[in-house]
């Protein structure tokens, strides 16, 4: 199962990697706010590939530094931050041009993310098993994401930019099925793009809920293309049902529906609202688009 072959071989790595870096003499080593560097000068003597980072356990919050020394950091490699369990929340600056595979794999602590301009393409397994991921902030200037991606980021709750014209296989909203040994979506994961945009295709193929969030029906919590009492009915029900302590029910998608007045809540004056609409629109004395 590849899952399993990636966790396993990231594993490997990440105990591997320090070794097999200080082995190579053209690697250098930095110390910049607690975090141990190891770098490679590229050919053009202006700029460096981040090869490693040791991120000791007290350190919460992090950037990939923009330079080392006199060098701008163009580049991360292949694992270089793998399993770093401490980073809650970690900025890639606009310098950094060139992300590796599973450069930020298995960071299980880590929450927010946020990608600076220079990058054009998330590579494969890049956040692969990031189980606490919730956003990550992608430049305008993204074409790509690349397979699996963000497999397993089972919370992640972000926009994907129009500017995405591929998305790889398990790429977002997908994780681990134990009982076929492949991947499943995520149950009421949501994707955030534009219409008719890779984002979209992707949902769509995926069978995974999918918003413009420019251009939606406001109301329609059952999806059937209608503001009618049944959704005012359906936001009724999940509101007894979290006023009497159960879980909700409803998925992101039907939450940002379903929120009529925007108040972040689920509840009657927002099934209210709906019967308001319905009504006039049943009546004739007010179209509601």
């Amino acid at each position: 199962m590849k899952v399993l072959s990636i966790l396993i071989g990231g594993i490997t790595a990440l105990t591997a990697v320090p070794n097999t870096v200080s082995a190579d003499s053209s690697h250098l080593t930095a110390v910049i706010d607690e975090i141990t560097y190891i770098y490679r000068i590229n050919d053009d003597k202006k700029t460096a590939e981040l090869i490693s980072a040791d991120v000791p356990s007290s350190v919460r919050e992090t950037s990939v530094p923009e330079k080392i020394g006199e060098y701008s950091v163009t580049s991360i490699s292949e694992k270089a931050y793998i399993g770093s369990m401490s980073v809650e929340k970690l900025t890639i600056p606009s310098s950094v041009k060139v992300i590796g595979k599973q450069a930020f794999m298995s960071c299980n602590e880590l929450k927010e993310v946020n990608i600076g301009k220079g990058v054009s393409a998330i590579p494969d397994d890049c956040f692969f098993s990031c189980p606490k991921l919730v956003t990550v902030n992608m430049p305008n200037t993204l074409t790509s994401i690349g397979s699996e991606a963000f497999f397993g980021c089972i919370k992640l709750d972000t926009q994907i930019p129009p500017g995405v014209t591929s998305i790889g296989k398990d790429a977002i909203g997908m994780e681990a099925d134990s009982h076929s040994q492949g991947s499943v979506a995520v149950q009421g994961f949501l994707i955030k793009g534009s219409t008719g945009s890779a984002a979209e295709k992707y949902a769509l193929e995926n069978n995974i809920d999918f918003i413009d969030l420019s251009s939606f029906l406001s109301g329609d919590v059952n999806g059937d293309e209608t503001v009618d009492s049944s959704d005012a009915a359906d936001i009724l029900i999940e509101y007894a049902k979290i006023s009497t302590g159960a879980p909700p029910q409803f998925t992101k998608k039907q939450n940002i529906t379903g929120d009529m007045n925007c108040d972040g809540v689920i509840d009657s004056s927002d099934a209210a609202q709906i019967l308001i609409i319905y009504a006039k629109n049943s009546t004739g004395s007010e179209q509601y688009i």
